[in-house]
């Protein structure tokens, strides 16, 4: 044992040695505070709360010159509300990786790095220990100011935990550069999930009204507990441990209002993919109806989408994607066959039949050609 633990103190050392000799990619600039707070704010729905401690956190972080130790973000909640989405926006944010042709993950944002908690199904843990290390290090060794995403961080051994919290605490004493105190550390969990739905129905639905700091603490406090339950360490060191994470940030369930948005968001991404490389285009708009009785299908729980928006992308395919289909494959659709006279597109609208029971696409003339943006 006492050999095993040395072989991964040792590896560590080393590795973090090996940050001073980094090449230098693409790291952060000085727009890439506004590029995170625009992109948040237009990709992610029904998470004002959330978006907002997650840009001020990043940017008054971007904004320390010399900071002395990476931020750490804890993000709770259940799945499909945002979480993971939300880093992907900063990641692409962050490293101006914003037009159609960036490859984010990949080529312009290698800073970008997400680490499954459960990634490493070796029995031995010391062996899965060696590997957390592995990834993390050699991902930070090759690049500066990283944004780092641990999903299920709280499924975490307690020699991986030990390993992060020596990468938080100590990257000065292992002559780790001050980069690297500029990169962001996301650690991702569902825990929580429970309160954090207490303390919305406590602030009556209204995300502006709950109490941050409450929540924080519950928050913090049931994850002091589950790693104490695991008794690796003592109480003083499980409190260190939690010290390191500058912000638990909440992630509440979607409400009817995120799903239109998240509904309309996504009709909007298959319609320009429908246009993409296309000589005639269309501009197609959703009807109210469409989105009341597209939100109909997901499954709710008194006032949240149960699943968040995971069931989004299964309930367009049942009832719209079909006819977006059908219309790339139809060739010309619509007045003048698609790009009209005078410079307007065809624009077909997203409607409900006269029963009331089906979508449908309509014709509805001309308009002005879609923007990049849809």
């Amino acid at each position: 044992m006492l050999a095993s633990t040395l072989g991964i103190v040792i590896s560590s050392v080393v590795a973090m040695g090996l940050l001073l000799l980094a090449p230098d990619p693409r790291g952060f600039d000085e727009n890439s505070c506004d590029r995170l707070k625009e992109g948040l704010t237009r990709e992610v729905f029904g998470q004002t709360l959330a978006t907002n401690q997650f840009v001020n956190a990043v940017c008054d972080h971007l904004w320390e010159e010399r900071p002395l130790k990476p931020l750490v973000l804890s993000i709770h909640g259940p799945p499909g509300v945002g979480k993971s989405f939300s880093h992907f926006v900063a990641a692409r944010a962050l490293y101006n990786a914003t037009s159609s042709s960036s490859e984010c993950p990949g080529l312009n944002c290698e800073g970008y790095k997400v680490v499954y908690g459960l990634d490493y199904t070796i029995h031995d843990r010391d062996k899965q220990s060696e590997a957390l290390v592995s990834k993390l290090i050699g991902h930070l060794s090759a690049r500066r100011e990283a944004l780092v995403v641990i999903e299920e961080y709280d499924k975490l051994d307690c020699k991986s935990r030990g390993v992060l919290k020596q990468i938080f605490d100590k990257g000065l004493a292992l002559n780790v550069t001050e980069q690297m105190q500029k990169s962001v550390f996301l650690l991702e969990s569902n825990t929580g999930y429970g309160k954090i739905v207490e303390s919305l129905n406590a602030a009556r639905g209204r995300q502006e009204d709950v109490d941050a700091e409450s929540l924080q603490y519950t928050l913090k406090n049931m994850m002091f507990n589950l790693w104490q339950s695991e008794k690796c360490e003592d109480r003083v060191d499980t409190v260190k441990s939690l010290s390191l994470i500058d912000m638990f940030v909440p992630y509440f369930p979607l409400d009817r209002q995120a799903i239109r948005q998240v509904l309309q968001r996504s009709i909007q991404r298959r319609v320009k993919a429908l246009n993409k490389g296309r000589g005639k285009q269309h501009r197609i708009t959703v009807s109210e109806e469409v989105l009341e009785f597209l939100c109909d299908k997901i499954e709710w729980d008194g006032a949240y989408a149960v699943e968040g928006a995971k069931e989004v992308a299964t309930v367009i395919r049942r009832h719209v994607f079909g006819l977006l289909y059908k219309l790339s494959v139809s060739g010309d659709h619509g007045t003048n066959g698609g790009n009209g006279e005078g410079g307007g597109v065809a624009h077909l609208e997203l409607a409900m039949d006269e029963a009331g029971k089906k979508v449908e696409l309509r014709e509805m003339g001309l308009a002005d050609a879609p923007s990049e943006e849809e």
